[in-house]
């Protein structure tokens, strides 16, 4: 029987897999009601800036799955605690349209490419606070630079 102190533990598991299957369904709409106010986000490669409002973080999120219509997201590792989810996962996708890196874009290459991620979402009144997001830098340069 779980006790009142498993409950925010429990909300918070239940939290990241509805955050992580929304990504996966790309539901844009999902994914912002589970934002508490104020959430921003920051992709954190060169071309991204925090977005820190609404508007500018549905528009970076719509701009990346405009980017990558097949982006899916494999969870290798899960940690959660009432107050903080890090998702570690593997990026799977297929670039369609040109993305920003080392000052200028990657071009489509119809090649599907995979490198490792990890998403820091501290956790506020049960919804995503902020999320950062962090990729394995040479791995994701090389999937978009190798033609």
């Amino acid at each position: 029987m779980a006790t009142t102190t498993d409950a925010p533990l429990a909300a918070a598991e239940r939290l990241a897999h509805a955050y992580g299957d929304a990504w996966n369904a790309h539901d844009i709409e999902t994914i912002m009601s589970l934002h508490a106010p104020g959430m921003t986000f920051h992709l954190h490669v060169e071309g991204f800036e925090e977005a820190a409002t609404p508007e500018a973080v549905r528009g970076q999120f719509e701009a990346i799955f405009a980017a990558w219509p097949d982006l899916h997201f494999a969870t290798t590792r899960l940690h959660v605690a009432p107050e903080l989810v890090v998702h570690e996962f593997t990026i799977n996708g297929t670039l369609a349209a040109p993305w920003p890196i080392e000052g200028g874009a990657a071009q489509p290459t119809g090649r599907r490419i995979a490198f490792d991620g990890v998403d820091v979402l501290p956790l506020r009144d049960g919804l995503v606070a902020r999320k950062d997001t962090y990729l394995d830098g040479l791995a994701y340069r090389a999937g978009l630079l190798e033609g």
